[in-house]
């Protein structure tokens, strides 16, 4: 009896955690959000290079739905389970995220992000784009990052500067900031979230055994963590030579992370050719078999 009330009881939680998982309700306010401005041939194609890098190794190539086997499924973005979404809907879902998917609010820009609505759009035919609705004036923050690396604390010094009401720029204290390194995929973020003190820095560590180029040069950005969006930021890039020298070809070059045949594992495509003729060879016998059966039976 214990034994199967335990048994109830996983089979109700794991339904319940994927119920849970799969349920994505956008906010009735954020569904009406439209793109602040017209969507343009070179938007799109930006917005595709960004698709391409951070989007394709969940929800793969478009039309293609060959999307990662995840639990909820990502799915097609081409798809009308997709396309059938408002765009403030599409936005809202890039922006927040969900387990298992990334929030990119604080990876890619507010302009970034819409130019990848603008790609999708491409994949559906019937799409009319809604009139642009131009944002309010900004009355918030203003803020701009800047970035450097101090060697005597062997530290990453971000300092964050604002726009004051007299025109001038001063410290941005209580500022939060997130660092990234570029990785294959994306931004990787480096240690937790600082707040910006009186002066408006913020110190990071930065790991000593992050891998670099071949140099030891590592890419960094630094953002402001606004997740209410009621802050105007610049983020800063810059890059430093403090990680550990590493000397590696590329995931494609090696056949490690492929897109497309050319790029796949030998021993992969080997062992697929090899399954594909034992499978053929087995099936041409099979029916050798029958009709040497019939030729027996008619005999």
């Amino acid at each position: 009896m214990r034994f199967n009330t335990l048994f109830i009881l996983i089979l109700i939680f794991t339904a319940g955690t994927r119920t849970s998982a799969q349920t994505w309700v956008v906010p009735d306010e954020q569904k009406a959000v439209v793109a602040p401005f017209k969507f343009t041939p070179d938007m799109q194609k930006q917005g595709e290079q960004i698709y391409l890098k951070n989007c394709q190794a969940c929800h793969g190539l478009m039309g293609k739905d060959n999307w990662a086997r995840l639990t909820p499924p990502p799915g097609d973005l081409s798809r009308e389970k997709a396309q059938i979404q408002r765009d403030g809907e599409i936005f809202y879902r890039i922006t927040t995220g969900k387990t298992p998917m990334p929030e990119f609010r604080n990876i890619l820009s507010e302009e970034d992000r819409w130019w990848v609505v603008a790609y999708l759009r491409t994949f559906n035919p019937k799409y009319v784009q809604p009139n642009p609705v131009a944002k309010a004036a900004f009355t918030g923050r203003i803020v701009t990052l800047a970035m450097q690396y101090n060697d005597q604390m062997k530290k990453i010094v971000v300092t964050a500067s604002e726009q004051l009401k007299d025109g001038q720029k001063g410290p941005a204290a209580g500022v939060e900031v997130v660092l990234f390194v570029k990785r294959y995929f994306g931004k990787m973020q480096v240690g937790d979230i600082r707040t910006t003190n009186a002066a408006g820095l913020a110190l990071f560590e930065f790991p000593a055994d992050l891998p670099g180029n071949k140099d030891g040069n590592v890419a960094l950005t630094a953002m402001v963590n606004d997740p209410k969006g009621i802050m105007k930021t610049t983020p800063a890039d810059a890059a430093f030579g403090i990680g550990v020298p590493t000397e590696k070809p590329g995931l494609t070059e090696t056949r490690a992370w492929w897109s497309h045949r050319g790029q796949a594992p030998v021993w992969i495509l080997l062992t697929y050719t090899l399954s594909v003729v034992i499978v053929w060879g087995f099936i041409l016998y099979i029916v050798y078999s029958i009709l040497q059966i019939r030729k027996l039976s008619k005999g």
